[in-house]
């Protein structure tokens, strides 16, 4: 049986080389970046080897499978100071079994250890590793087909970085199927169709809303490119709450195109890919809009809404739009890495037009959160979350027993490298 998946995965690559070629001179067009680093920063160089080294050593799993082939990929998670305890917190199930993985996490890894050689072009100390991984990568997301937006971002940055035309003919594959497949020509808005009545998640709807804005526009898709521009439209219109000046986090749809509120918080990571997302499409479109949302949401996440921690510093986990009650029994650090991001992104954006940067006092604190609080100096990894004052958070196990969630996650781990890593580039290349 083993054999037998390994000939197919070869098959699968073989494959995979062939559209390569026969995309080869779109891949090359859009692989040309221009590779302009800021100043590195010593201390975000050092946490990125040391989680990396971390990686390589304990989170990669050879009985992990896709698409019910064996074809390795990194852990869920392991445990900070036991790393032979693997995959044994999920703060959903608690039952992650050992084959299982999240291949979302291998682009991610994938994706730091690019932005890594893009930083540091004479370094291979992670080649091997991008060799090893790539493979599983190009399998894992071999024409995509769900809507969430981000993904093609990730598949053609790490495309780019890496002058990989397979994760770029990939990134083409995913927008050629948002567009097929999730977009509704009769309301104009890209979201799951599948499901009865329809439903979106804000953040992955509007990342591929400006997903298809930039495939529209790289690959000469005049259909794409006002796909996702109706998609901005009409999401933002729906799922942006006024008072708040914050993005809900889920949408249903009707037949009729109205639409109906289905989670009313408003969650830190949410609102800081929305924002990266905003700036990718203004980028493109300069449409004022897209960047006048952006400054009322971060106005808000940072300041006015209570999100932001004014005694210790970081986010909290989310604020109910409907109730105003304040969800602050612990922090995710994913939403510390996405808030970055989308500031960062937003404050390039104003360099640009020759404005003054803003909110550059949270931009710092959350690096230094980053690399400081959220993350853990002994054995270079980070959690999924922390209590408010960045201690372990105690949660229940499937007995009840309190539990600590002493568990390195490859997605927090990820994120935050890729956070970090954009804070050392002058420009950030799709």
């Amino acid at each position: 049986m083993a054999k037998k998946q390994r000939i197919i995965l070869a098959i699968f690559l073989v494959c995979c080389f062939g559209i390569t070629n026969i995309f080869s001179t779109t891949g090359a067009q859009a692989a040309r970046i221009d590779k302009k680093a800021s100043t590195l920063n010593t201390i975000v160089d050092q946490i990125t080897r040391q989680v990396l080294l971390n990686m390589r050593a304990n989170g990669f799993n050879a009985n992990a499978k896709t698409k019910g082939l064996v074809t390795g990929g990194l852990y869920v998670n392991w445990q900070m100071n036991d790393p032979t305890q693997t995959n044994r917190l999920n703060v959903s199930t608690n039952d992650d079994p050992p084959g299982s993985h999240d291949s979302q996490t291998d682009l991610y890894y994938l994706n730091s250890m690019a932005e890594y050689k893009y930083l540091h072009p004479g370094d291979s100390s992670y080649d091997q590793d991008i060799q090893k991984i790539s493979p599983i990568v190009h399998y894992e997301f071999f024409n995509y087909n769900l809507p969430k937006g981000w993904i093609y971002f990730y598949l053609l940055r790490t495309g780019l970085f890496l002058n990989d035309l397979t994760l770029i003919n990939e990134a083409n594959m995913a927008a050629t199927n948002y567009y097929n497949n999730w977009y509704d020509t009769n309301l104009n808005l890209l979201y799951n169709k599948a499901h009865e009545p329809g439903v979106y998640s804000v953040e992955h709807t509007i990342t591929a809303g400006a997903a298809l804005i930039d495939a529209g526009t790289r690959w000469n898709n005049p259909q794409w490119l006002q796909a996702g521009k109706n998609t901005l439209n009409i999401a933002m219109a729906a799922s942006y709450n006024l008072r708040a000046h914050l993005f809900y986090n889920n949408m249903s749809v009707n037949d009729n195109g109205t639409q109906v509120v289905l989670n009313d918080q408003a969650k830190p990571g949410t609102q800081g890919s929305i924002v990266e997302a905003l700036m990718d499409a203004y980028t493109i479109t300069h449409t004022q809009q897209y960047l006048d949302i952006a400054d009322q949401v971060l106005q808000s996440l940072l300041f006015s809404s209570g999100l932001w921690d004014q005694d210790n510093g970081g986010l909290y986990f989310a604020l109910d739009l409907n109730s105003g009650k304040l969800e602050q029994k612990y922090k995710e650090t994913r939403s510390q890495a996405h808030t970055l991001i989308g500031l960062y992104r937003y404050n390039q954006i104003l360099r640009q037009l020759g404005r003054q940067p803003k909110y550059l006092d949270k931009q710092q604190q959350l690096i230094n959160l980053l690399t400081g609080s959220f993350y853990e100096p002994n054995y270079h990894g980070y959690f999924y979350r922390l209590t408010p004052t960045f201690q372990n958070y105690i949660s229940k196990n499937v007995d009840g027993q309190p539990q600590s969630e002493n568990y390195f996650t490859t997605e927090a781990m990820g994120i935050v490298l890729d956070a970090l890593q954009q804070t050392e580039m002058n420009i950030v290349p799709f």
